[in-house]
């Protein structure tokens, strides 16, 4: 991740400059030794170009310039061969071993931020995928509920109340006595919505999604009745064929994309150039229509519409 790259970069660059600094201080004093210079804060921070609140600012740097100039004299009587002597020697191993070891507990530090972050990042993105799927799901309600409000506003301006007897006579057509037999028989009232559903389909594709409601009701009780027929008539379903008859594959999708929209677990569908046909999840995320049927069948739907 683009977080952890950040901060190995970071804590690298650190490191760098530190290791750079201690290098510095250690070519300033052997400057002032190999020219026999005194060595103090003064002329350390000088030959090194350090400041001397760095210098006083680490431990072990501070001591070794203390030791120096403690040991000034001794030091200038020290043949240019042996002028790294062993207590210097020793005081860069011990240098070295405790910055390991701040840089190791340094390390588990950061190691301890980068996983909790990491964590929170994770946590995150799931909450955001959860409000996509919501926002998808108010979206399509939204949507559905206009469309029933744009259909009822008009015969509700007409009618004294909305299951008050509606007008046989329609914009496209007429509701035969036939149907309205047919729907009182079901104990379906005639709505506005449906009124007008029924006014723009034809009399065979109602009376057809009619017989297709009583052979639904066959299996038990349908949880709304009314809208099972609306889906019934948008998408023409018909009744089960008799055994051994082959069903249309047509027909076979256009009861469960009825179904499924009933349902609500989807929002649209599309066909393929090559003639496959694709459905659009309420989270908005599109599938094939077999893969996503095998896992919301048509006969699990039409159980849960039944109560």
């Amino acid at each position: 991740m683009t977080l952890e790259r950040n901060i190995d970069g970071l804590r690298g660059n650190a490191q760098r400059k530190r290791q750079e600094a201690f290098e510095k201080v250690e070519q300033g004093i052997q400057k002032l030794i190999k020219e026999q210079k005194v060595i103090n804060f003064n002329s350390v921070a000088k030959a090194s170009g350090l400041s001397k609140a760095w210098l006083y600012k680490e431990p072990d740097v501070k001591a070794r310039i203390e030791h120096l100039r403690e040991n000034n004299s001794k030091v200038k009587e020290i043949p240019p061969k042996q002028r790294s002597s062993d207590a210097s020697k020793d005081s860069i191993i011990k240098t070295q071993k405790e910055r390991i070891k701040k840089l190791e507990a340094e390390n588990r530090g950061l190691r301890d931020q980068h996983e909790a972050i990491y964590g929170r990042i994770l946590q995150a993105s799931e909450i955001e995928q959860r409000l996509e799927r919501l926002e998808a799901e108010n979206t399509r309600l939204k949507k559905e509920l206009e469309e029933c409000l744009s259909r009822s506003t008009k015969p509700l301006a007409l009618e004294k109340s909305s299951f008050a007897p509606i007008s046989i006579k329609g914009s496209k057509g007429e509701i035969s006595s036939t149907i309205r037999d047919e729907l009182t028989a079901l104990g379906i009232k005639l709505t506005s919505p449906l009124a007008s559903k029924i006014r723009d389909s034809t009399e065979e594709i109602v009376l057809t999604a009619i017989e297709a409601l009583k052979e639904q009701l066959q299996h038990g009780e349908v949880r709304r009745p009314g809208g099972w027929l609306s889906s019934a008539i948008d998408d023409a379903w018909q009744p089960n064929q008799p055994q051994g008859v082959e069903s249309n594959p047509a027909d076979l999708f256009s009861e469960w994309y009825g179904l499924a929209r009933e349902f609500g677990i989807v929002i649209g569908s599309r066909k393929e150039d090559d003639g496959s046909i694709w459905v659009q999840e309420n989270t908005g995320q599109w599938f094939p229509f077999e893969q996503f049927s095998s896992k919301w069948t048509r006969e699990y739907l039409r159980s849960k519409m039944v109560r």
